[in-house]
């Protein structure tokens, strides 16, 4: 059966996350972290989101990710989210 990727954020406890709790987000998901079922979010989507939904810079956009990045570390501990930059495809 395939998890929609909000279902897969609310199964790994990552609804209630600070930057991550957005269903807008979702489409900057690349995939999950098999060996510790992190959600792997790619850092340029991301920051493209910010910049077209929320009206900021790329100043901005970045400072947002990288704050709110180390607010989850201590907050979801093992379970936080991974960011992968510069992800080709």
């Amino acid at each position: 059966m395939k998890t929609n990727k909000r279902e897969l954020l609310c199964d790994i406890g990552l609804d209630d996350a600070i930057v991550f709790d957005n269903p807008d987000y979702d489409s900057a998901i690349v995939g999950v972290d098999i060996c510790s079922d992190r959600v792997v979010y790619d850092y340029d989507l991301m920051i493209k989101h910010l910049i077209e939904f929320e009206s900021m810079n790329e100043e901005e956009a970045i400072e947002f990710i990288e704050y709110n990045t180390v607010r989850a570390c201590p907050y979801f501990g093992e379970k936080a989210p991974i960011i992968l930059r510069n992800l080709e495809y």
